[in-house]
């Protein structure tokens, strides 16, 4: 299924505790504290942000990523607060193979609530039912425990060591890939396991 961008109705999609939405051009402070984060952005691919317009760049290639339908990228807003604490997504979508690649980024104060895996739980839903993918991937750093343990207790399989497959921050980075057929989620459901 192809997501429409006619009318440009973003999905908005809610779990217990979160609001996954549009972002928007007035996330761009948010998005800056999160993504000026040393912390943060240590396993995310790029070197922290140094100002509000590299936000508003980072929101305009989101925005352009959705219209132009190569993926979809969410403000992770939590409800009781109504904050913005992060986004999470999908890129490198690939129709003709029915896959794509996810990611996300918290702030520091949400870490280690379970957050991560309630966005992954409806991103992952919408994946599979909206978006018609066959498989989730996710490239991850070997250090990077918290992503790996989210990624696991989703179901997700570690496949292997992708050595020097990506350049960041001036250096090649050695990544695992991680993968969710729906087929196994499907069997996983059967089973009663999820």
């Amino acid at each position: 299924m192809q997501i429409s961008n006619e009318s440009k109705l973003f999905p908005r999609l809610e779990t217990d505790r979160l609001i996954l939405k549009e972002i928007e051009i007035q996330d761009a402070s948010s998005i800056f504290r999160i993504f000026s984060n040393e912390e943060v952005m240590k396993y995310y691919g790029r070197f922290p942000m140094e100002s509000i317009e590299e936000a508003n760049q980072l929101i305009a290639i989101f925005n352009e990523s959705y219209i132009s339908d190569k993926g979809i990228r969410w403000a992770i807003i939590l409800k009781e607060e109504n904050r913005f604490i992060g986004t999470c997504g999908y890129h490198n979508w690939n129709r003709r193979h029915s896959r794509a690649e996810l990611g996300y980024e918290l702030s520091m104060e949400a870490w280690g609530k379970g957050l991560m895996n309630e966005a992954l739980t409806e991103m992952i839903t919408f994946g599979f039912g909206s978006m018609g993918l066959n498989r989730i991937e996710a490239v991850v750093y070997p250090e990077n425990k918290a992503s790996i343990g989210s990624l696991e207790k989703q179901g997700f399989k570690k496949e292997g060591l992708l050595e020097g497959y990506a350049f960041f921050r001036n250096t090649y980075q050695d990544l695992l890939m991680y993968a969710l057929l729906k087929k196994k989620v499907e069997l996983q459901k059967l089973k009663g396991e999820l």
